[in-house]
């Protein structure tokens, strides 16, 4: 018998359109290690086990990960683990893990600020979001949907949106439609490991308010760190660059 899906509880839509299996499986291709995010019925998990050398998939719902570890109890290269996705640790995995999964809506945005710190043990995040969060990723200054998301994500990671999907691509199908990225850590960075928490912080005090100005989201910031960072404070959050992001975090961190 089919496990139905607990979409209310667990926000579960399960993918089922072959089309969009066959992109996903294709954008992922052969690889050593291969971590999936919500297998669900394993539409996916399938495909993704006969591409990688070693498959762990994560799945919360208990009936799902039961399932799945029936089914694939023949096949050494691939452990189900039923467990919660916010608390997987991704660099308990070898290094160069390639992260794949349909996320679920809810928590997708934890889930990729969370993979984004872990991001220099990572090969690549190949994830199903809603088209919104999709759309944030990729917004580039000036446009409505940037926001702190868009900034840090931008600066650690090259962002690409993949395909759109539809919500008839699902059982049951969602009320939003949604988008397959591709996230890839970059190499050089603008500044220390250690100083991205810090930055993530001020970038989400600059949009706190989205309609109101950069100085009025800070108004205990001195008028030296506007000039030493060369930035009108007149301006918009959503209008800066992600280097006129970093000129300001160092301006701001200098007078500390």
């Amino acid at each position: 018998m089919a496990v139905r899906p607990r979409w209310k509880r667990l926000g579960q839509h399960f993918l089922i359109d072959e089309a969009t299996i066959d992109a996903i499986s294709a954008a992922v291709g052969e690889s050593r290690v291969v971590v999936e995010i919500g297998p669900g019925r394993g539409a996916l998990t399938r495909r993704l086990a006969a591409q990688a050398q070693r498959l762990h998939a994560i799945e919360k719902d208990p009936a799902l990960a039961a399932s799945l570890q029936r089914e694939f109890a023949g096949e050494p290269s691939v452990a189900i683990k039923c467990a919660d996705a916010l608390q997987e640790d991704l660099t308990a995995y070898p290094h160069g893990v390639r992260v794949v999964g349909n996320l679920p809506y809810s928590i997708a945005t934890a889930l990729l600020q969370r993979w984004m710190e872990a991001r220099t043990h990572l090969a690549d995040l190949t994830v199903m979001v809603q088209r919104e969060v999709a759309q944030r990723l990729v917004a580039p200054p000036g446009d409505p949907a940037r926001g702190q998301l868009s900034v840090v994500a931008q600066l650690l990671m090259e962002a690409a949106v993949l395909l759109d999907v539809a919500p008839e691509c699902f059982d049951p199908p969602p009320q939003v439609m949604s988008s397959v990225v591709r996230l890839v850590p970059k190499r050089e960075l603008p500044m220390p490991e250690d100083a991205w928490r810090d930055f993530a912080r001020l970038a989400q005090q600059a949009f706190a308010s989205r309609r109101k100005t950069l100085r009025n989201n800070f108004p205990k910031l001195p008028e030296t760190v506007w000039a030493a960072s060369g930035i009108d404070p007149g301006r918009r959050a959503e209008t800066l660059s992600g280097d006129e992001f970093v000129r300001l975090f160092r301006a701001s961190s200098e007078t500390r």
